[in-house]
């Protein structure tokens, strides 16, 4: 009797384990999405990226010039005729003749100005040409609102930020009044030639600024001067974060919550590559002040200021004076922080990492998952970083990332529930093909997935400008929803119970088969 039993239990247990297996495999089975919202979302994704490359002229308010920063260490040249030779003019109505970048010809050539007025730490240059469309006395006004400016705001405010201009290489003309040269050229910039001994130096610290520019953008090019005195060889994406920055420091954002112009367009596009700079659009410059703006805000000013004088370049310079300063902390987790900060902007969880105190800066791009799994193809540009976030979370949920495996994938997941919040990253992939993270939680309600393709180690400067490299992962995730898991406990209940009732059946037959036979 006991064998018999025993018997039709284990029979009973391993169709019952079958069953299961079934039920489970067409349950998952049905949880993951067809080809065709795949598709749609690689369409919008290639449209998105060509319209960023189509509208970012409209954007671009500071664009500054990149051009002849290209041509610093030409030789040394031995003809004066090239060569300024007019110095220390402190006379409103003085006149001078500078080099001047062309950016159609890309070439330089000599512009006729006039001194229009003398500031304690500045000399007002406007362009002849733009003295005759304003008329004397409206230029001559011009100049002298700038000249204040300059002296009571932003000098004092650039030089507490950045150091005195002198930096390393001294004063190239022994005045230490800067030369602003205000010219109908619709683009700002500052061109270090003008302090070296070079062709086509204006032998002098000046910087050039289109007269009808907005005020900030002095700031932004007087930070470039004085970085520019200590060192020359800054990859664009720190240089620009913090002249940017100088622009906040000075107090000119405020109107604007805080945010630089491109702030807003960068939220919308946090695919662009922190690290590689764009000629074509100003979108990085929102990425480069946010970035120095979270430094600023989480470790303190004096970080930005000693980047200035850091030997080192780009993450390795950011490296080594936040770690000097006490900070237990490598780029690519500053880097990591930084993308769920600009995901989440939440405070008061995590010692504050996750959000700002100052401003207001939340991603606006992202791709909402409705369904309750998902499997989509996303492309990574280096630096760059993608958002998925989950509609109607689950409390459990597998997370799979598919990747090649000499890529590195920085991977924040992020989500809410009964006990608050909870950040869980991942860095050091390389060598694998594959990231599985298991998420549980208590009353699940918010949930991003933030995925970035990064370099394994400090990355070192960008050896190009442009839109850098890129690859593409698949993610998976995976979630068991309260919708089904009821049908499958009913349906095993079910089975349950009839392999209950026919195990009893069996059980009686024999029984009395047996007591028949005695």
């Amino acid at each position: 009797m006991k064998v018999i039993i025993t018997k039709i239990c284990s029979r009973i247990v391993n169709t019952i384990i079958l069953i299961f297996l079934l039920v489970g495999t067409s349950t998952s089975s049905s949880m993951f999405i067809g080809n065709e919202h795949l598709f749609n979302y690689q369409f919008n994704q290639q449209l998105k990226e060509s319209s960023l490359q189509k509208d970012s002229g409209k954007y671009d308010i500071l664009q500054q010039s990149n051009l002849p920063r290209k041509n610093y260490f030409y030789p040394p040249s031995n003809n004066n005729q090239n060569l300024s030779q007019n110095k220390n003019f402190n006379e409103i109505g003085d006149q001078r003749a500078f080099w001047v970048w062309d950016f159609n010809t890309c070439s330089y050539f000599k512009m006729n100005a006039t001194l229009v007025s003398i500031g304690e730490n500045c000399y007002i240059y406007m362009e002849d040409y733009c003295i005759a469309e304003l008329g004397e006395q409206a230029a001559a006004i011009k100049g002298e609102n700038i000249c204040t400016e300059f002296d009571y705001t932003i000098y004092p405010q650039i030089i507490d930020l950045a150091g005195h201009p002198n930096g390393t290489l001294g004063d190239i003309d022994g005045d230490p009044r800067i030369i602003i040269l205000l010219s109908h050229n619709p683009i700002s910039y500052y061109d270090q030639r003008n302090e070296l001994q070079l062709e086509y130096s204006n032998q002098c610290e000046m910087f050039h600024i289109y007269y009808k520019t907005w005020i900030p953008t002095i700031a932004h090019e007087f930070h470039h001067l004085i970085w520019f005195n200590n060192e020359m060889d800054e990859p664009h994406f720190t240089l620009e974060a913090l002249a940017e920055y100088a622009m906040y420091h000075a107090g000119y954002l405020a109107p604007y919550n805080n945010l630089n112009p491109q702030s807003g367009l960068f939220l919308d596009h946090p695919e662009d590559s922190l690290l590689y700079w764009n000629m074509l659009n100003s979108i990085d410059y929102g990425g480069a002040y946010l970035f120095a703006f979270y430094i600023a805000e989480h470790y303190g000013v004096d970080i930005l200021r000693n980047l200035i004088t850091e030997t080192a370049d780009g993450a390795y310079g950011i490296e080594n004076v936040l770690q000097r300063a006490g900070n237990n902390i490598t780029f690519n987790e500053l880097y990591l922080n930084w993308i769920t900060a600009l995901t989440l902007d939440k405070l008061g969880f995590k010692n504050n990492l996750y959000g700002f105190e100052n401003l207001d800066a939340r991603v606006t791009k992202y791709s909402l998952i409705r369904e309750s799994s998902l499997s989509d193809e996303v492309k990574l540009y280096y630096y760059g970083f993608h958002v998925h976030k989950l509609q109607s979370p689950s409390n459990e949920c597998t997370v799979e990332i598919r990747k090649d495996i000499d890529k590195t994938i920085g991977l924040s997941i992020v989500f809410h529930d009964a006990l608050g919040w909870h950040v869980y990253q991942n860095l050091h992939n390389r060598g694998i093909k594959l990231i599985t993270e298991d998420i549980s939680g208590s009353e699940i309600d918010e949930m991003y997935i933030i995925s970035s393709y990064i370099f394994d180690q400090t990355p070192p400067p960008p050896p190009e400008n442009g839109l850098g490299p890129f690859t593409y992962i698949k993610i998976i995730i995976d979630t068991i929803t309260e919708g089904s898991l009821i049908p499958f406990l009913t349906i095993s209940g079910s089975f349950t119970l009839i392999l209950f009732v026919i195990m009893i059946i069996i059980i009686n037959k024999k029984y009395k088969l047996k007591k028949q036979n005695n």
